[in-house]
């Protein structure tokens, strides 16, 4: 297979860990609308069991494909950046790594919280389940604003493409961080979606971008 094929096979990753997470989002529904024990109650009783699982399955496959996006950046930026940058590249793969992990954690909190509802668990102990997905969500923010800043500085430095790519990439970069902190100083904050929504916007214009105008990947011998 040509390296360009490869190529646009790793940017379609991004495109699709955003299709399947949004999927995910779509089939267990929206959460609950406030950190209480009755908000929490309504969300259980809209959903079901089965509906839970399937969600929060298809979300946490959608982190993972992002993770296969998360790579193949890393070897677009090694492809053309200095050797003394390679450390970001290090860093940034490692981000990825660790958002997906505090991520899932995220996830399981959610299912955990549905599952132990309708196992007939109290509603205020099932709420700390969902305080956890709640503020692992939005300290993953950090580590996905890490994940962003290293990657966006070392393709900054490729020009041309790359270079829009990697700008863009820091401010999102600074947004997540920024959104993630009062997210987590007030957990009933709705900027926490304003950061997601545009780290995935990112991740899908770079992803489709890079499909169409595929990346070196390979470093010149």
């Amino acid at each position: 297979m040509s390296e360009s094929n490869l190529s646009r096979i790793g940017a379609a990753a991004g495109a699709t860990s955003v299709l399947i997470t949004f999927i995910g989002f779509g089939v267990h529904g929206g959460l609950p609308a406030a950190t209480t024990a009755g908000a929490v109650g309504t969300y259980v009783n809209g959903v079901s069991a089965s509906q839970a699982g399937i969600g929060n399955y298809l979300e946490l496959l959608g982190y993972l494909v992002f993770l296969a996006f998360a790579v193949y950046l890393y070897a677009v930026a090694r492809a053309g950046a200095a050797d003394s940058l390679h450390w970001l590249n290090v860093l940034g793969l490692a981000a990825a790594i660790t958002y997906i992990a505090v991520s899932a954690s995220a996830i399981a909190g959610q299912l955990l919280m549905v599952e132990w509802a309708k196992a007939g668990a109290d509603l205020k102990t099932v709420l700390g389940a969902y305080i956890l997905d709640t503020a692992a969500f939005t300290l993953s923010f950090e580590i996905a604003a890490l994940f962003m800043l290293a990657v966006g500085i070392v393709l900054w430095t490729r020009g041309g493409a790359l270079r829009v790519i990697g700008g863009s990439g820091i401010l999102v970069g600074v947004i997540l961080f920024v959104t993630g902190f009062v997210g987590t100083a007030a957990i009933q904050s709705p900027s926490s979606q304003i950061g997601f929504i545009a780290f995935s916007l990112w991740t899908l214009i770079a992803g489709i971008y890079l499909m169409i105008r595929p990346a070196r990947i390979a470093r010149a011998s």
